[in-house]
């Protein structure tokens, strides 16, 4: 299992240098609004999730960052450097400096240089930002000031609908491929239905209101009415986003950015809601911010806050 060991960026937000060791298993980050926890969480899932960023995020991260040095487990290092390079403009009055797009440097435990396709099998990365996943669709600002209808979907919504759809064929593809094995494999069938259960568990703990939601659409139940997950609130939505996200890891070594996953849930969920996520796939490396000291509970030992991680 490949993790990160260490993230560091050099001039962070003009302050000074940043350096974080991490734990294999989780890891959280504290700090005030505006302190970069979000940026350093983009910057990193960006970096592992393509081989190159695009014009806009170069503008972007370099208007924050110097350079950032990925190493992980294995030994190997992914490594972005601000760099510009002198180009003429169009009424030739002289080269001006601008910003050149690059690609990722990525090198072995022995330093040799390593291509991008060579690291992507080793990491699997998630990234889930609970501020922006509240956001209502762009189509509904376009209608303000005008009253918009409150059955159009939340962006929340149409994240929750992909991980459902992605479940879904999930195991319909891994129960046609085990109906054609042959019987001896009747164990890994069990296992599997078995780990693909174990979020109505974890959700069975935090929505206590409602009847074990035991069918695929994740429809609920109360008082005997039956409804879409879309009518839930908030809070309960962002659990069930966040479960169905770590339930689709199928317990795989996997890295998952979680940038203020408790947002707008109640002081016990966010007490437990480590924990949980942990038991629901204990093979990922949790790296997650909040301004919560409820999620820490059981977790101390593994907080830093941003501002100690600088050294100017």
């Amino acid at each position: 299992m490949v993790t990160i060991k260490k993230i560091e960026i050099k001039g962070f937000l003009g302050k000074g240098d940043f350096e974080w060791i991490l734990d294999p298993v989780v890891n959280i980050l504290g700090g005030k609004n505006g302190s970069g926890k979000s940026s350093i969480f983009k910057l990193c899932y960006t970096l592992l999730s393509d081989e190159r960023i695009y014009d806009d995020q170069d503008k972007h991260f370099s208007t924050l960052f110097e350079k950032a040095i990925i190493t992980f487990s294995n030994g190997w290092t992914l490594t972005w450097e601000k760099k510009e390079q002198k180009v003429l403009t169009l009424d030739l009055s002289g080269a001006v400096p601008q910003l050149h797009r690059i690609a990722s440097v990525i090198r072995d435990e022995n330093g040799q240089e390593r291509k991008f396709a060579e690291l992507k099998p080793l990491v699997e990365v998630y990234l889930i930002s609970s501020f922006e996943q509240h956001i209502s669709r762009a189509v509904q600002y376009a209608q303000q000031p005008k009253a918009f209808s409150t059955d159009d979907p939340m962006m929340i919504d149409l994240l929750i609908e992909d991980q459902i759809n992605i479940r879904n064929r999930e195991f319909s593809r891994v129960m046609e491929e085990m109906t054609d094995a042959p019987k001896d494999n009747d164990e890994a069938r069990t296992s599997y239905i078995r780990n693909h259960k174990m979020i109505y568990e974890s959700l069975g703990y935090f929505l206590t209101e409602y009847d074990k939601p035991y069918i695929s659409t994740f429809d609920f139940s109360k008082n005997q009415q039956q409804f879409g997950y879309k009518k839930l609130s908030m809070g309960e939505k962002q659990v069930l986003l966040l479960l169905l996200m770590v339930s689709n890891a199928q317990r795989k070594p996997c890295i998952f950015f979680m940038d203020e996953p408790d947002l707008s849930m109640h002081i016990d969920w966010k007490e437990e809601l480590v924990t949980r996520l942990h038991e629901l796939n204990p093979n990922m490396q949790i790296i997650l911010s909040t301004h919560s000291p409820s999620v820490i509970t059981g977790w101390r030992d593994r907080v830093n806050e941003v501002n100690q991680l600088i050294k100017k």
